[in-house]
């Protein structure tokens, strides 16, 4: 082994000094997930806490973004996910911020409806679907939203409401929604913020209302129309 060693070829000083540099490069790359060291961005952190759950690679389809907090529309191998990453100064682990909660997971195989769990930067509400008619390029979408306890000071009276909104197919196939609160002038609170509020914006009170989605050609004729409630949150998340 000793004359083998010594067979091989010498390295000049500027080739060590290039081993030396991409050995360091790729131990920072490994290092951190093996000692399993916070990821780098929101993305990151989302990708990194799907393979704790088993869930395929996948690829975001749409973004919502509100102060800190980023809302996911996620398309894996046969599912269909919503999620969030909001931010948070911890003592106890300063290092991770970036935290992921996955609210929603679909099957493909059938037609769905999701909310991406955190507000637009104009404060409205998003929902995905999916599994529409191959004829179909436009959708109306009615939500109905029960009053909930806002968890602020005094807050005014809150009521049962609907909303609705259209939008075109995207060239992926989904439907994107966005439903803005009412403006009420003052009189009572918006079903839709106090939803927001509650529990700091997890959104959990939107699981069990229901929803009517019509699909319609590119004339505007009903093609097809699909009702239902919106799912439970999974919470899925990593705990402090």
């Amino acid at each position: 082994m000793k004359k083998l060693w010594q067979r091989l070829p010498r390295l000049s000083r500027k080739w060590k000094t290039v081993r030396n540099i991409a050995f360091v490069l790729l131990t920072a790359l490994l290092l951190p997930p093996f000692l399993g060291w916070p990821a780098l961005t929101q993305d990151g952190a989302l990708a990194k806490m799907q393979g704790k759950y088993l869930l395929s690679p996948s690829e975001t389809l749409y973004r919502t973004c509100q102060g800190d907090t980023r809302g996911y529309l996620l398309q894996g191998e046969g599912w269909v996910a919503a999620g969030r990453v909001e931010k948070y100064d911890s003592t106890s682990r300063p290092l991770e911020r970036d935290v992921p909660l996955i609210t929603q997971v679909l099957s493909r195989e059938e037609p769905g409806v999701l909310v991406i769990p955190a507000q637009d930067e104009d404060g409205a509400t998003v929902l995905a679907a999916f599994g529409a008619p191959e004829e179909a390029a436009q959708a109306e979408l009615t939500l109905g939203v029960a009053a909930v306890e806002p968890d602020w000071g005094d807050s005014k009276t809150v009521k049962d409401e609907t909303f609705t909104a259209r939008c075109q197919r995207e060239e992926n196939g989904y439907y994107f929604f966005r439903l803005l609160p009412h403006d009420h002038e003052g009189e009572r609170d918006c079903a839709l913020d106090a939803v927001w509020m509650r529990l700091l914006g997890a959104g959990d009170d939107f699981a069990g209302n229901r929803y009517t989605l019509i699909w319609e050609d590119a004339q505007g004729q009903e093609l097809s129309r699909l009702t239902g409630e919106i799912p439970e949150n999974l919470n899925l998340r990593d705990f402090w």
